[in-house]
């Protein structure tokens, strides 16, 4: 059972035929929607009889560790997971009796900075779906012109952590027409990427967010991950699985998977110089291309997919169940 406030996977969930329930009080804040949530969470553990509350949002956790406590008979046990990189420290966060580190960089900040126990955090990392390999679209409008340009893609919020900026101007700084982005996503920058694309002439296209990228993938010469800040992102396992030559950050989550020259190529987030440079030299070194390539998709395959990571999360689940 799925209880949500909104999402841009709904569509999946119903493809899946998955149930979930809509419940704007699971992420309002207020004394009012805080009480509404724990309300919602324990009917749901009264109704559908639930051990379990696994969680990927700290608020919602706040919510589900609350609520499993109003059970002292029936002991509710607490999962969550932890996706992004946290500045500020509040004490009431972390406190499930399970918490998955989605990386590295994720577990060493839980211990070191929210003080959390070594026994409470599970390594278990993002997962890439192989049915997105069996799910190639009908191409958009924009790709019409895939044999005439090198294409470079890109997807991810439209928000200055992820540093879209850098990747524009070092399309500015390669001045190469030939060179063309596919920039996927929303959010609160997309007018200054507009006015840098205007003001420069980039040849770039911006696409809303797709319930399927297989389409992009499938005409991409390079991904690109231009991040400042990225724990594990899922845009770089997707480019493993699809086989696409991957350029990220020197940074987090992106640096614990990427092996620069080996299975793709590492860049200075502050230096769109170096950025330009590495595109250039995978539109020019097939042979790098084509190694890097085929080296990140066998780790994706053997390591990050959903055949071996949600055994992992299962296991988590079965143990918890143990202590009841």
């Amino acid at each position: 059972m799925l209880l949500t406030n909104k999402g841009d996977s709904l569509d999946r969930l119903d493809d899946y035929d998955i149930p979930y329930i809509l419940k704007s009080s699971v992420h309002n804040k207020g004394i009012i929607s805080f009480t509404k949530g724990i309300n919602s969470i324990t009917n749901l553990i009264k109704e559908h009889d639930i051990d379990i509350i696994h969680t990927y949002h700290r608020y919602s956790e706040l919510l589900a560790v609350q609520a499993a406590r109003l059970f002292r008979k029936k002991k509710i046990k607490t999962v969550f997971t932890s996706l992004s990189i946290v500045n500020r420290r509040y004490s009431l966060e972390f406190k499930s009796d399970k918490i998955i580190a989605v990386s590295y960089t994720i577990r060493n900040m839980l211990r070191r900075k929210f003080k959390v126990k070594e026994s409470k955090i599970s390594l278990i990392p993002n997962f890439t779906d192989t049915d997105e390999l069996n799910e190639i679209e009908t191409l958009s409008e924009g790709t019409k012109d895939h044999g005439r340009f090198f294409n470079v893609l890109s997807a991810g919020r439209f928000h200055p952590d992820k540093n879209y900026e850098i990747l524009l101007t070092a399309l500015k700084l390669l001045n190469d027409k030939t060179v063309k982005l596919f920039l996927i996503g929303e959010g609160e920058s997309i007018d200054s990427y507009r006015s840098i694309i205007k003001k420069n002439r980039l040849n770039v296209e911006i696409i809303r967010p797709q319930k399927n990228l297989s389409s992009y993938f499938l005409i991409a010469d390079v991904c690109v991950l231009p991040s400042k800040h990225d724990p594990f992102p899922s845009f770089m396992l997707q480019s493993g699985l699809h086989k696409k030559p991957f350029l990220g950050s020197n940074v987090d989550g992106i640096a614990e998977l990427i092996k620069n020259n080996y299975n793709g190529l590492l860049f200075d987030s502050k230096s769109p110089l170096e950025l330009a440079y590495k595109i250039h030299q995978f539109k020019t070194n097939k042979e790098l291309a084509n190694k890097c390539a085929s080296n990140l998709h066998n780790k994706i395959v053997n390591k990050y997919t959903q055949e071996f990571v949600i055994p992992k999360i299962e296991r988590l689940y079965r143990e918890l169940l143990k202590q009841k």
